[in-house]
């Protein structure tokens, strides 16, 4: 378990742009509007210090008691890492949609549905031969697999989203998924190499060890960068986005039916015939005739 140097270099430098992040999105005004990635910033760091700590105590405990406080203590704060990045996506959705109600009521459902996909990818796995054979090592890699997979996936269609939406790339939404884009990417791409024992490759070590810093460095950045004044979206009427965000509006929404109100002159003149009748044959049956 003990760090190469080059590991122990990578895990500070990413604690304190961590922090950082976490500091200046809790500044100004971002502290009302992005309080999420302050949060992921902070809780970043927490991660950084307590992987960190693991590593320096290793010589000082039984090796088994250690790589069983480092598992658990690993996935514990990925799943909380997790959690806070899945937030920001929908954060991320509402904020990018804006425009289009009829996207945005319908963000949480879609979050809804992305745990879903998680959970069934993950259960797909289980038996994979390349997970080993404890059971819970075994279901804790497929889970990540399952998150990595389907968080670049939620992340490329946000991005793509943004880009359909016309936001500048100087916004702030803009910066936070193309770093968001980038770390996911090396995710996965750490994830593949480490469940299919794929041949280690310098540049992709390098990738997936320095994807995180570039991308909190680009976050850094962007909360420096003036927010762009907010322009009307405009779409042809024929757009798929403009109709999309129709069906989106309608579909689940609670219509009322009008009954109609009875006809009260028809249901008068069906009296009167009735009352007609009977007077008619009231005076056919007079006493002459029955005499």
């Amino acid at each position: 378990m003990k760090l190469q140097l080059s590991i122990y270099a990578v895990v500070i430098i990413d604690i304190i742009l961590s922090g950082t992040l976490g500091f200046c999105y809790r500044t100004g005004d971002r502290k009302y509007i992005w309080k999420n990635v302050s949060n992921l910033g902070y809780f970043r760091a927490l991660c950084g210090i307590a992987t960190l700590g693991l590593a320096l105590l290793v010589d000082r405990y039984p090796v088994s008691a250690m790589r069983s406080l480092y598992f658990y203590s690993y996935y514990v704060l990925y799943l909380g890492l997790t959690a806070l990045a899945f937030k920001l996506y929908f954060e991320i959705f509402r904020k990018a949609t804006v425009a289009f109600p009829g996207f945005s009521r319908w963000g949480s459902s879609i979050l809804a549905w992305i745990i879903v996909v998680i959970v069934a990818i993950a259960m797909m796995n289980l038996g994979s031969a390349n997970s080993g054979q404890d059971p819970v090592a075994r279901g804790a890699i497929n889970m990540v697999r399952a998150i990595e997979t389907v968080s670049l996936c939620v992340v490329a269609m946000l991005f793509y989203l943004v880009r359909s939406m016309g936001l500048s790339w100087r916004s702030k939404v803009y910066g936070i998924m193309t770093g968001f884009l980038l770390a996911s990417l090396g995710g996965v791409i750490q994830t593949a190499q480490y469940q299919f024992h794929l041949e280690s490759n310098v540049i992709l070590i390098a990738f997936y060890q320095y994807a995180g810093i570039i991308s909190l460095i680009i976050w850094i950045g962007y909360a420096f960068l003036p927010e762009p004044l907010p322009r009307p979206v405009t779409v042809p009427a024929d757009s798929p986005v403009y109709r999309w965000s129709q069906i989106a509006a309608a579909l689940g929404a609670k219509t009322q039916v009008a009954m109609p109100e009875p006809q009260h002159s028809f249901f008068l003149a069906d009296v009167e015939k009735v009352v007609d009748k009977v007077f008619t044959r009231h005076m056919q049956e007079t006493p002459e005739s029955n005499g």
